[in-house]
C-alpha cells in the first residue's frame, strides 16, 4: 500500500527529500498531543492550543475586521509572492499553478498570442521607469484582472473573504466534527543529532499526512519568544506563531480534502498565503532561529563526548608521568635491597668516601 503524501512546512523552492520523513517515521516515541475524535480524553498544553485555535477561527468568522485590514489587493499580492517563492521560475511553471488553483478570464476574442502576452506581463521584470518596490503590487494587480481562484475554494476565501476561511477552519476544528484529526509530537529523545541533520537541513518542523499533523514540539519555545516581536511586523495579533504553524498544516489538510488531486506544492502555496495573512514572513525568520541550536546532542552523544575528553586527559596525564621520565638507575639500584619484616624496603645508605689527606714535610731553613 502506497503511503499518503506528506504536506510539509518548509522554506525555499526545494521540496524536502524522502529521508526527512523517514527520520520522523523512525521515531520510537511519538506522542499523540490531540485527537479530535476523542478530544475530551486528552489534556495538556497542546490540546488547549488546538481548542484555542478553534475559538480564534470562530472569532475570525464572526468579526474578521478585528483581526486585520484585508482587501482583495492584499490577498492577490500575498498569493502572488507565495507562488513566486515556491514554484518554478519559468512562466509555464506559474501558469500550471494558476490553472490548477483557479481560472483565467481573458477578454472575448483574445487569441493565443494575446493571452500569452497578458500572462507574461504579470511576471515581467521591472523597467527602468518603474519603482522596484512596487513591482510585486503592480504585477499582482495585473494577475487579478485575468485570473481568479476557484470559486468558494479555501484559496478564494483567503484572498478575498478571510471570514469565510475562518468559518471553514472552525468547522474543521469543531469538537462535534467526527472527521479524523490528530496532532502528533516528535521530541526525538536520545536520537543522535547526526540522525536529525536531514530535518535540520530541510528546515522541516511540521507536516500533514493522512489527517495527522506531525510537529516538533520544541519549536514552540522559540516561537513563543518571537511572539513579542510580532507587533513590529504587523499581521494578526490574536494568533501566535505556533498557532500559525498549526493553521498552515490545517489549511494543507483542508486543501487536500477539497481536492485530493492537488499536489503538495500547491497546497503549500495556499497554506503559505494564509500564513502570511496571519504573520507575514515572521514564521520563517523565527524557524531559522530555532535551527541555530537544534538538534542538540543526545544523551548518548554527550556521554561519548565526555568519555572521549576523559580519555584525552588521561593520555595527557600518562604522558606527563611516563616511565621514561624516571631515571633508569632508580629501580635497578633498589632491586637488591632486602625487605624488612614489616614489609618496608629499607632506605639504601649512601657510601661515604674517605678523604685522603696529604702530608707536607716542612724543610727547616738553615
Amino acid at each position: 500500500m502506497i503511503p499518503p503524501p506528506i504536506r510539509p512546512w518548509y522554506t525555499g523552492r526545494t521540496f524536502p527529500a524522502d529521508d526527512v520523513v523517514a527520520v520522523f517515521d523512525e521515531d520510537q516515541q511519538p506522542k499523540i498531543l490531540y485527537d479530535q475524535r476523542d478530544a475530551a480524553s486528552i489534556e495538556g498544553a497542546y490540546a488547549d492550543i488546538m481548542r484555542g485555535i478553534y475559538g480564534k477561527m470562530d472569532s475570525l468568522k464572526r468579526n474578521h475586521n478585528d483581526f486585520r485590514t484585508w482587501t482583495d489587493e492584499d490577498g492577490y499580492l500575498t498569493f502572488y509572492n507565495a507562488m513566486l517563492g515556491f514554484c518554478g521560475s519559468e512562466t509555464r511553471d506559474r501558469v500550471q499553478v494558476l490553472q490548477k488553483l483557479g481560472t483565467f478570464k481573458f477578454r472575448s476574442g483574445a487569441g493565443p498570442d494575446d493571452k500569452r502576452k497578458v500572462i507574461e506581463d504579470c511576471f515581467a521584470e521591472a523597467t527602468a521607469q518603474e519603482d522596484p518596490r512596487i513591482i510585486a503590487t503592480s504585477r499582482s494587480r495585473r494577475l487579478s484582472q485575468i485570473w481568479a481562484p476557484t470559486t468558494d475554494s479555501i484559496l478564494d476565501y483567503i484572498i478575498g473573504r478571510p471570514a469565510q476561511a475562518g468559518r471553514v477552519l472552525s468547522d474543521r476544528l469543531n469538537p462535534t466534527n467526527t472527521e479524523p484529526l490528530q496532532l502528533i509530537g516528535h521530541s526525538f529523545e536520545n536520537v543522535r543529532s547526526t540522525t536529525l541533520q536531514p530535518v535540520a537541513y530541510a528546515r522541516v518542523i511540521a507536516f500533514e499526512r493522512g489527517s495527522e499533523i506531525h510537529v516538533i514540539p520544541d519549536v514552540s519555545k522559540t516561537l513563543t519568544n518571537w511572539d513579542a516581536d510580532t507587533e513590529s511586523f504587523g499581521g494578526v495579533q490574536q494568533v501566535s506563531l505556533f498557532e500559525t504553524l498549526l493553521l498552515h498544516e490545517l489549511i494543507e489538510l483542508v486543501c487536500h480534502e477539497e481536492n485530493a488531486e492537488l499536489p503538495p506544492l500547491l497546497t503549500h502555496i495556499v497554506a503559505s498565503t494564509f500564513e502570511r495573512y496571519l504573520k507575514g514572513d515572521l514564521l520563517s525568520v523565527a524557524v531559522e532561529d530555532f535551527f541555530l541550536d537544534w538538534p542538540m546532542l543526545s544523551e548518548t552523544e554527550e556521554s561519548e563526548r565526555y568519555e572521549a575528553q576523559l580519555n584525552i586527559e588521561l593520555a595527557e596525564a600518562s604522558a606527563m608521568f611516563a616511565e621514561e621520565d624516571i631515571p633508569e638507575s632508580f629501580d635497578e639500584e633498589d632491586d637488591h635491597l632486602p625487605i624488612d619484616s614489616d614489609g618496608k624496603v629499607p632506605v639504601k645508605k649512601k657510601k661515604k668516601k674517605k678523604k685522603i689527606v696529604k702530608k707536607v714535610t716542612k724543610t727547616k731553613k738553615e
